[in-house]
């Protein structure tokens, strides 16, 4: 770490009196994250942070990237199953390839500054006009996605300029606080956290183009000179720019999980230490049952909590179970750690599932949770961001028969199916689905089950050649297009009538 602890003078822009504020002076990354290191663990031997260190610097944050592109090249993919489990877009493929330049072309302009939460719901920046930096998360999610699927190196060209065009020009020199809401003053928090968000998906991309062997020692140290300054930004402090609102512990499992990605790229131990911190935080401050006193809260304690406490607690247990990931890969088993309550992050991610499973799960009601008021089925539904579940497809890889591992499938994939309730939740800078996702549990062919769909066999009582089989999400919509093939199959009317639904039935397991 290049000189961390000291003062870095961000660029301020002036929009009214609620902007204009001293910017506070920039902190470790271990004190960022507030609370004190737990001391009491059931763990061998004392924890030290200073033990902690990055044993495989520069790349591979989450995965194997090599190993997992070969694991997807064997499955038999259709437009539909490419599109939902990796946003893969043939259609987004085809153009880039036909003209490398127009893929070049698409590139999305850099973003000099960045702001909270007002930006975001007025859609415009002071002085870009337009907040970038959704279209840039998108774009790079695409470009990193088609990566993964086909090996094609125009995606790491084309990703490799995007990432360079926001070094070269500096994106984020800016940082701009909100003002006062709802009687707080939110100061730096929602402006940090968008730049969080932004930063995983080029973190990643980073670790893309370095495992892809696509950066010369002088663009990676472009890219590396321009990350190092911006993560050191967020490195703000416990109240995220002296605001009077201090940062939820959902921000700060965002601001760990940044801390701990840029340990590994950069080599800084400092950093990665930032994300076993707030881990070991985060299990002292659950209760035995594994809910968090953090997010979890009785309702005149905090009204907001109250209501989004799950769906807070999801980005925490989330930010967890990455975090813990990306220690794996450096040979450090996070996932184990216990405290004396008995709290493990299995716990937590079990107590989760089971609530999200309300009323189904038999799950009694308690004074500090009720999960309908709490957004129950809004974290069920969300498939993208980092509010979504689409971490658990990383935990069920490495812990498929836990008893938190039963009760995600219980809760969640079975009751929407395997596929169509797969989420893909880029809010960790990975798509968390195409990197982790059991392919085993989707099918290898075009005609493999996933539950919730159905496979049709059409026939031609003439033309005996004609045997169509197809499958769909419903039986209407499965029959109808294999009554749609046959008859375009046939050339003559009476052959055309001839055609039949000769099998009909929702896919199974094998099938």
């Amino acid at each position: 770490m290049k000189k961390l602890l000291g003062i870095l003078v961000l660029g301020l822009l002036v929009c009214s009196g609620s902007f204009a504020e001293k910017y506070p002076k920039l902190k470790s990354p271990i004190v960022s994250i507030s609370g004190s290191t737990p001391k009491k663990l059931k763990v061998p031997g004392k924890i030290n942070l200073a033990n902690y260190k990055v044993n495989n610097p520069r790349s591979k944050i989450y995965i194997d990237i090599p190993k997992r592109r070969k694991e997807l090249k064997g499955f038999d993919f259709d437009n539909d199953k490419l599109n939902k489990l990796c946003r893969f877009k043939g259609q987004f493929g085809k153009i880039l390839n036909a003209n490398k330049n127009q893929g070049k072309n698409k590139l999305i302009a850099s973003m000099p500054e960045m702001g909270g939460f007002r930006w975001k719901q007025e859609g415009t920046t002071p002085i870009t006009g337009t907040n970038l930096a959704e279209p840039m998360i998108n774009f790079t999610n695409k470009l990193s996605s088609h990566w993964m699927v086909t090996g094609d190196k125009i995606y790491l060209e084309i990703l490799k300029e995007q990432i360079l065009l926001w070094a070269k020009e500096d994106a984020f020199q800016t940082l701009i606080p909100d003002g006062m809401a709802w009687g707080y003053y939110f100061g730096y928090i929602d402006t940090l956290e968008y730049v969080r968000q932004t930063l995983a998906r080029m973190l990643f991309a980073f670790d893309i183009l370095r495992q892809g062997n696509a950066l010369t020692p002088s663009e990676d140290k472009i890219i590396y000179d321009w990350f190092e300054k911006i993560v050191a930004k967020t490195s703000i402090g416990p109240s995220e720019g002296e605001g009077k609102l201090p940062p939820a512990n959902h921000t700060q499992a965002s601001n760990a999980r940044i801390y701990t990605m840029w340990g590994v790229l950069s080599g800084d131990n400092e950093y990665f230490q930032a994300g076993l911190k707030f881990y070991l935080i985060a299990l002292k401050k659950t209760r035995k049952d594994g809910s968090s006193s953090w997010e979890i809260r009785k309702e005149e304690k905090h009204s907001k909590r109250s209501i989004r406490g799950l769906e807070k607690f999801t980005q925490v247990v989330g930010g967890m179970v990455m975090i813990a990931e990306i220690f794996a890969n450096q040979g450090y088993d996070l996932y184990s750690y216990e405290t004396k309550k008995g709290v493990t992050v299995h716990k937590m991610i079990n107590f989760l599932f089971t609530y999200l499973g309300y009323p189904e799960s038999g799950a009694p009601k308690k004074s500090y949770i009720d999960p309908e008021r709490q957004q129950r089925k809004k974290v069920i539904n969300k498939t993208w961001g980092d509010n979504s579940l689409g971490w658990a497809h990383a935990y069920l890889k490495r812990f498929p028969n836990t008893d938190a591992a039963k009760t995600i499938i219980k809760y969640y994939m079975e009751p929407y199916g395997w596929w169509n309730k797969i989420a893909q939740s880029h809010g960790y800078g990975i798509n968390c689905a195409c990197a982790y996702a059991d392919l085993s549990k989707i099918g290898t062919t075009k005609t493999s089950n996933q539950i919730g769909r159905y496979i049709v066999v059409v026939k031609n009582k003439i033309d005996s050649s004609i045997l169509i089989k197809t499958e769909g999400p419903t039986k209407e919509i499965a029959e109808k297009e294999a009554m749609k093939t046959c008859m375009g199959k046939s050339t003559q009317s009476s052959v055309k009538d001839a055609c039949y639904v000769h099998y009909s039935s929702k896919a199974s397991f094998g099938q």
